[in-house]
């Protein structure tokens, strides 16, 4: 059967097709029987299925992050698209295409990397040019850092997304040394290409993107440290301090401990790492959200509870706007799709 992809499904649609299951909630409904919530995606995107036949027993037969088929209808619920599960089950993974369900970057990752050679090209002190050689020349890292997702479902989430932010983070930095030329160019430069370099550790791919046991356990900032220290072995006479500022722009860049940060900012290089870091992460986020053609109307989106608000698409192209109705209440707002839990607050 052909496969039915996220984005082409269209309400009160009969649904039969294959997923990847990458969380299960059992919740109890007002009347106090069990329904099951799903989070099913494909490359196109995720949906939220619920069952509420036999919830506990459901639950028992599938497993996260593996692939299932389901049976079912979609319907409209307070702005989202959600499925009712008639039935489901699992299939093998030799049953399915990979290539159906990890989101791929909508940018050439050769192109991307040219772009980060160029910026690199740019670097003049010599200690850090030759620390950009062994990265740059290490083929296995940089096939890894080609393929490598930035995140399991907020920014940049798909196959290549670490390459485009890496490239995009370490162009701003570039643009915002211009405007402060007190800032050590040379050393922001490399700290943006290496401040989530360790996450080529922290996940695993193949039907979908999750954490790896090291990535759980230590953070891709301590990993990227460590791949760090790695490469700084191999070098003779490696500017101790350099080597200290460096390690503290990875460990500094999320710019708070709530939001995953090893340490506080304490260096101008690093305040402008962790804000050009940030920016970009929320507008890749603002962006999928905006082109969502799905979430909300014409002129706003759904309420997004990670940033606490609705976002304006602008005007309606018809004479004469629509007035969208406000939520009165948390439960209104539709904090109970908000079921699967954040990474974090701060989608860096």
């Amino acid at each position: 059967m052909a496969k039915i992809f996220i984005a082409d499904i269209q309400p009160s649609q009969e649904v039969a097709t294959s997923f990847v299951l990458t969380d299960k909630q059992i919740r109890t409904a007002r009347n106090g029987t069990n329904f099951l919530t799903l989070k099913l995606v494909d490359r196109t995107g995720e949906i939220t299925g619920r069952v509420w036949e036999k919830a506990d027993e459901v639950a028992r037969t599938i497993s996260t992050g593996s692939a299932v088929f389901v049976n079912g209808r979609s319907e409209t619920f307070r702005d989202e698209l959600q499925l009712q599960v008639q039935q489901i089950f699992p299939i093998p993974a030799t049953e399915v295409d990979p290539a159906d369900f990890l989101p791929v970057c909508p940018v050439d990752p050769e192109i991307l990397l040219e772009k980060l050679k160029k910026i690199v090209g740019k670097i003049k002190r010599r200690s850090l040019v030759q620390l950009m050689r062994q990265i740059l020349r290490d083929r296995e890292l940089m096939e890894r850092f080609k393929l490598a997702p930035a995140a399991k479902s907020m920014h940049h989430a798909y196959l290549g997304g670490l390459l485009e932010h890496t490239a995009a983070v370490a162009e701003l930095a570039s643009r915002i040394s211009e405007h402060y030329p007190g800032l050590d160019r040379d050393l922001l430069i490399v700290g943006a290409i290496l401040h989530d370099i360790g996450k080529i550790e922290e996940f695993v791919y193949d039907l979908s993107i999750d954490y790896s046991h090291s990535g759980r356990l230590l953070g891709h900032m301590i990993l990227g440290v460590q791949i760090l220290e790695e490469k700084l072995s191999t070098l003779k006479n490696f500017p101790g301090e350099e080597a200290l500022l460096l390690k503290h722009l990875i460990l500094s860049h999320h710019g708070d401990a709530q939001f995953g940060a090893v340490k506080l900012p304490m260096t101008r290089e690093a305040f402008v790492l962790h804000f050009a870091d940030d920016l970009d992460a929320k507008m890749n986020t603002l962006t999928r959200i905006m082109e969502d053609c799905k979430n909300g109307d014409e002129t706003w989106t759904a309420y997004q509870p990670l940033f606490d608000r609705f976002f304006f698409r602008g005007l309606p192209s018809n004479e004469g706007e629509t007035p969208m109705s406000c939520p009165e209440s948390e439960e209104e707002k539709g904090v109970q799709l908000s079921i699967w839990p954040q990474e974090r607050r701060n989608p860096s």
